[in-house]
């Protein structure tokens, strides 16, 4: 018997197997209709876990990246606190140092200690005071090697730091306490040009300009500003610089000016410690015998 079409949707219709069937498929009906749901659910399932490892691996690189950003920042700031500890432990050894030598004037200890921060920190402050360490041990011990290695110790330091002017303020004091003008200006009006309030150079060339030998260097006008220089900046309280001052009114020769000169000597023993006392009133009694 022949169905048509009418016939077949009736018979479907009729039949209670479900739609989809007829098609030459005699798998069962779980198998057609189950297999497309059930790989939807897996891809979906897939895909969201792929997201999710996909988050969790941006977390861990966070994580992993984090402390390196953090060790990263504070390395150099390690390194720059290390270096500030070091410098507040020398600056204190440093004050140690200067500290026992101000109360027993222990030339060779002080130097010694000196020599080892400078094995380990060189700088041309350090090898500056070694310098005058050198320079004044050896005056005490009429040593004229020290007086080399003082000159040393202050080229290494210029070569340094060419801009640290106490450098060139040691070499003006040397060169003058060893009557070597030329030198001795040279240096001063260096550390002058480095440090205009350096009270201390500005005596010294005074004394220069108003003692030397040397008709080129001698320059008593220059000699009279440089000593009221250096007189002002300490409120007139050295009294070394009072009495470079005296000197220069004496070698002025001018009217009235041994009077002047007589009267800043007597300042200058005036606020000397007691155990200078001495060392100005011999300069008194030498340079005004029998004056008062």
């Amino acid at each position: 018997m022949t169905t048509n079409p009418t016939d077949a949707v009736s018979a479907a219709e009729g039949d209670d197997t479900p739609l989809g069937l007829g098609d030459g498929d005699d798998r069962p009906v779980s198998g057609k209709t189950a297999a497309p749901q059930a790989s939807m659910v897996d891809v979906s399932v897939l895909q969201e876990i792929v997201t999710r490892q996909q988050a969790l691996g941006k977390r861990l690189l966070w994580l992993f990246l984090l402390p390196l950003g953090i060790t990263a920042a504070i390395v150099p700031m390690f390194f720059v606190l290390n270096a500030r500890l070091g410098e507040v432990e020398l600056g204190t050894k440093l004050i140690t140092i200067e500290r026992t030598f101000t109360t027993d004037n222990n030339y060779p200890w002080a130097i010694g200690q000196y020599e080892r921060i400078a094995a380990k920190h060189p700088s041309a402050p350090i090898l500056a005071r070694l310098g005058i360490l050198y320079f004044k041990l050896g005056l005490l011990e009429a040593d004229h090697e020290k007086e080399k290695m003082a000159l040393q110790k202050l080229s290494s330091a210029e070569n340094l730091d060419p801009t640290y002017w106490e450098t060139y303020r040691t070499l003006a004091y040397i060169y003058t306490v060893t009557k070597k003008a030329r030198e001795a200006v040279e240096a001063g009006q260096t550390a002058l040009k480095l440090n205009d309030l350096d009270a201390n150079t500005y005596n010294n060339l005074a004394w220069v300009y108003a003692t030397s030998d040397d008709k080129s260097v001698r320059n008593l006008e220059l000699a009279l500003k440089y000593a009221n220089e250096a007189v002002n900046l300490t409120h007139a309280q050295t009294p070394e610089f009072l009495d470079t001052l005296a000197e220069v009114h004496l070698q002025r020769g001018g009217e009235g000016e041994r009077d002047i000169a007589m009267a800043y000597l007597k300042s200058a023993i005036e606020i000397a410690p007691s155990k200078d006392k001495s060392v100005f009133l011999k300069r008194l009694n030498t340079l005004f015998p029998g004056e008062k």
